[in-house]
């Protein structure tokens, strides 16, 4: 269990966003995630966020990744840079964008899986853990559906509770980051994960991980970069056209 909340790291937030022209419309989205750091400070944590932008049925992700100058040893320069990964909703392949011209930087046709893997951004794997009935479940003060799961030690090597959120206000989106199978329930998408840790010893590490939270949430962002956003979904649709 342990590995698959590490696996979990980096992940999170969804939003929607503004009106394009000729009634087409352009949502935004930010994945974003916080979990503790593996070690008895649960005080540090580890984030990490990406976007994701809705046009019809085009779907755009734009990763983040490190770029560094080195010189004789020497670091001159240390960034992130963005790669733009374009494709049509449930599409196998899609085409990557860099706007920056580096040794990493390499564009074309790629496979929406291996982008995914690459960039260790693949959607959560919650089908086979929450498929059957919650442990409990309530409707909160915002109206949003809340399951309950307990996972007991006799399952793992520690105590885990899911607390899945499900809300009315994601609808419409043509893709779900968190899982397809369950994205959907009566009309409501699952839009946070949280997850409690109970805390246990762990051989591996030779010490014992305190009661600590993971979170990964979707939530609105404003799209402030209308015009980069819509010149890459262009840029795709003239690939496709072409292929």
């Amino acid at each position: 269990m342990i590995k698959l909340i590490l696996c979990l790291a980096g992940i999170l937030l969804i939003s929607s966003g503004c009106t394009h022209s000729e009634n087409h419309t352009l949502r935004a989205v930010q994945i974003a995630g916080t979990m503790p750091a593996i070690t008895v400070d649960t005080n540090y944590t580890m984030s990490n966020s990406y976007n994701i932008f809705y046009y019809d049925d085009l779907i755009m992700y734009k990763f983040e990744y490190g770029f560094d100058s080195i010189v004789n040893g020497k670091v001159l320069l240390h960034e992130s840079r963005p790669n733009f990964f374009v494709f049509y909703k449930d599409s196998v392949f899609g085409y990557s964008y860099y706007p920056y011209q580096d040794s990493k930087a390499i564009e074309g046709r790629t496979s929406v899986d291996t982008m995914f893997s690459k960039n260790a951004y693949s959607p959560f794997k919650f089908d086979s853990l929450f498929r059957y009935k919650p442990d409990s479940s309530y409707f909160d003060s915002q109206k949003d559906l809340v399951k309950i799961y307990n996972y007991p030690k006799s399952d793992t090597a520690e105590n885990f509770t899911y607390y899945l959120y499900f809300s009315k206000k994601f609808n419409g989106l043509t893709d779900c980051f968190f899982s397809r199978s369950i994205a959907d329930e009566d009309g409501m998408k699952l839009f946070r994960v949280r997850i409690v840790a109970h805390g246990h010893y762990y051989d591996e590490y030779k010490f014992t991980l305190p009661p600590r939270e993971l979170l990964y949430e979707m939530a609105e962002i404003p799209i402030k970069d209308t015009a980069e956003i819509m010149m890459y979904f262009e840029r795709y649709k003239k690939n496709v056209l072409k292929s």
